[in-house]
């Protein structure tokens, strides 16, 4: 931290050359691997982030200054373009040249390739992920994997030259990329990592960490739903909120922005699925707004419970669902989450009371008896039902996917972890089990395909 400002240049977003001053994105990646290096002894990470948030920039200054203070050390850059390949080194060749004389190396080799520091046996080297066997025949102690959801033969890069990092006290893997959806080896290393079933940490770094992510604001600018639901979940400004949506409507779409400028893990990896039951203008144009709803004549709660609550592990999908005296049902509340059984159990047991449901109606089908003995231990009094899946998901799944068709089921407000679970689920692929949307589709199974008891209108807020 004190070596960067004071050492090294970079050439700025507005073209000039200025010191190294890490933005809040760089200084924390740098803390989250400096805390990874005091735990392990070494550094294994995965860096998943928005465009231009100077993650390169920040690793190339890592291994610049390892590898001028060290001897008999190698750094390797492996980057996805040619072109990315040369901007990289610009910027390794950019901290050597405006080093300082008294910590700058002598330098036995420099091309657009390698910087050679002949008198420490150090060297920094640059590759493309265009060809197989990169890097095979080297020792390398740091290696910095640049855009790596976007390599060609990504396998054989990871079966290659990342075994040519030695598994030793001091040595550092860190690969980094925007995303390139829920599919090839760094989104399957990502996921590992998420869940703790690696030895590789996964950093995230959302995109409103960049200060000069925002933009003045129109004279006319004013906040959609949507936009309020996004600027609450994240605690943003309006400032962010409109350059948010200039950005929108420059990459053509919310999802492709959602994917160069993620908020969260799962909105950088989340794509529409075309073979998946749901799509989004669907789920749009049937939204209503909070203040726009029916009476209700049922209310209940729509249990999926997870086997374990273990990191990792399937959620518990809890949907408060109604039907509403239209005939049409609502999605009111999507309380879905990771949660030990105790917990699970209070908070349906808490929306029951607090929605004035009628039922809670759960799937037995692997924790059985149990799962209402979990709910009674909280409230003996619960209406419960247990239902039990006979057949296969997209068999339940397609009686209220042809619903949804219809536009006879409103989403009440905004669901995005639901909603893209919906549109990215494809059940013929036997794909993760989808618990929120399990839960919605025994809410709606419940409230239009089954007869509705004869309860009077009730209010909801």
């Amino acid at each position: 931290m004190h070596y960067a400002p004071r050492c090294l240049k970079i050439r700025s977003k507005q073209g000039r050359i200025a010191r190294l001053e890490l933005n809040p994105a760089q200084a924390y990646l740098h803390a989250a691997l400096e805390a990874q290096l005091r735990e392990m002894g070494h550094v294994r990470a995965l860096v998943l982030k928005g465009r231009q948030q100077g993650c390169s920039t920040y690793v190339e200054a890592r291994f610049y200054w390892k590898v001028t203070h060290r001897t008999g050390v190698r750094a390797f850059i492996l980057t996805h373009l040619e072109e990315a390949s040369k901007n990289i080194y610009q910027i390794a060749r950019r901290f050597h040249d405006n080093c300082p004389a008294l910590l700058r190396p002598h330098t036995s080799l420099s091309n657009s390739r390698e910087l050679l520091f002949d008198r420490l046996d150090s060297g920094y080297h640059i590759g493309t992920a265009k060809s197989q066997g990169t890097g095979r025949s080297s020792t390398i102690q740091y290696f910095h994997g640049s855009e790596v959801a976007f390599w060609t033969n990504a396998d054989d890069h990871v079966t290659g030259i990342l075994q040519a990092v030695p598994d030793v006290a001091g040595s550092e893997i860190i690969l980094e990329s925007t995303s390139a959806g829920p599919e090839g080896l760094f989104y399957k290393m990502a996921m590992a990592a998420h869940a703790g079933q690696s030895d590789y940490k996964l950093i995230f770094i959302p995109w409103f960490w960049q200060p000069e992510y925002r933009k003045r604001l129109q004279n006319s600018f004013e906040l959609t739903e949507e936009e309020e639901f996004y600027r609450a979940s994240f605690a943003l400004d309006v400032e962010q909120m409109c350059w948010r949506r200039q950005k929108i409507a420059e990459l053509g779409s919310v999802f492709a922005f959602r994917r160069e400028y993620p908020a969260t893990v799962e909105e950088a990896f989340h794509s529409d699925h075309p073979q998946a039951l749901w799509n989004r203008a669907q789920i749009n144009q049937a939204r209503r707004l909070t203040t726009d709803l029916p009476d209700f004549a049922r209310v209940i709660i729509a249990v999926d419970p997870a086997v374990t609550s273990k990191r990792g592990s399937d959620e518990t999908g809890i949907i408060v669902a109604a039907l509403g005296t239209d005939g049409d049902g609502y999605v009111l509340a999507d309380l879905s989450g990771t949660y030990p059984p105790g917990r699970w159990a209070q908070i349906v047991a808490d929306a029951c009371r607090n929605f004035d449901a009628d039922r809670i109606v759960a799937e037995v089908n692997q924790g059985g008896d149990l799962v209402e003995h979990t709910l009674r231990t909280i409230d003996p009094q619960l209406p419960y039902k247990a239902v039990r899946a006979s057949r296969g998901k997209i068999t339940r799944a397609e009686p209220i996917a042809a619903l949804d068709m219809q536009g006879r089921i409103h989403h009440a407000g905004h669901f995005p972890k639901l909603e893209d679970q919906m549109c990215s689920f494809d059940p013929l692929q036997g794909a993760n089990s989808p618990d929120r949307v399990d839960a919605r589709v025994w809410a709606m199974t419940e409230l239009l395909l089954s007869a509705p008891l004869p309860m009077g209108p009730k209010m909801w807020m």
